[in-house]
């Protein structure tokens, strides 16, 4: 059976949640300062096929750091961890394979990820945050089939709650329409409310360009005008934004109607 130390350990299970993350990001998540060992510890990792590496050689792109997912070996490793959903783990054969859309989209997922901690510790010290992905949620089955890319709780003397949801470059409006309607409808039907007693989450929705925000902002404030029973919160950011602004920077535009 493959060996591993506490902290490759955490790299799996963090693969697992997060599905492809850097090594910038990996060492952020292990909170290490010697990116010499985090290498060592990855390199390691890579070379029993427990995890497998994205690095592109060409010119322009040669800079960005390598990026990580689960590979074949991780699988009886991982099995013996709790929590761990064993249909889920027979991805780990494909994701060598996975586009170049899907594996942004997890890496956004993990920027946010670190933006919302930071924002949540720069209130107070009492404040937690909790941060379930779409893995983490798998056996939440009240909630839709198509689980939010995460579920997010920062609880301080109270909780705020949320859904995110991110729409990848190229997605069809009708896609896009789709789900707000599915977040609306879901609302509607009060399984959230009855399966959880907590009051339903805003809906945190982070647009890939300009003219997408555009869309849902006008798409959104009309559907809440005209069809919505339940009242919903939606709040509007673009990638853009997210990878580039500062802790103290509100973000976010909530949908008026």
């Amino acid at each position: 059976m493959e060996q591993t130390t506490p902290k490759q350990l955490n790299i799996l299970l963090l693969l697992y949640r997060f599905r492809f993350l850097n090594r910038i990001q990996i060492q952020k998540f292990l909170n290490h300062k010697s990116p010499r060992r985090i290498n060592t510890w990855l390199k390691d990792l890579t070379t029993r096929n427990i995890i497998g590496q994205k690095y592109s050689k060409k010119l322009l792109a040669n800079t960005k750091p390598a990026i990580y997912h689960l590979s074949t070996k991780s699988r009886k490793i991982l099995l013996k961890q709790p929590n761990i959903n064993e249909k889920l783990l027979k991805r780990v054969y494909r994701e060598k394979t996975r586009s170049d859309k899907l594996i942004n989209h997890c890496l956004l997922i993990a920027d946010f990820y670190f933006l919302i901690k930071q924002q949540a510790q720069t209130k107070k010290n009492k404040t937690k945050l909790h941060f379930y992905t779409k893995t983490d949620l798998v056996t939440h089955y009240y909630l839709p089939y198509k689980r939010p890319d995460a579920y997010i709780a920062i609880k301080d003397k109270d909780t705020q709650r949320y859904f995110l949801e991110i729409i990848d470059e190229g997605t069809p409006r009708f896609m896009i329409r789709s789900k707000i309607n599915q977040y609306i409808n879901y609302a509607d039907n009060k399984n959230w409310e009855k399966n959880t007693n907590h009051p339903f989450p805003s809906i945190l929705v982070i647009c890939p360009n300009e003219d997408i925000y555009n869309f849902l902002l006008k798409h959104i404030t009309q559907v809440l005008e005209e069809e919505v029973e339940t009242e919903i919160d939606f709040y509007l950011t673009t990638k853009d934004i997210i990878k580039s602004t500062n802790t103290k920077t509100d973000i976010w535009q909530k949908v008026e109607v």
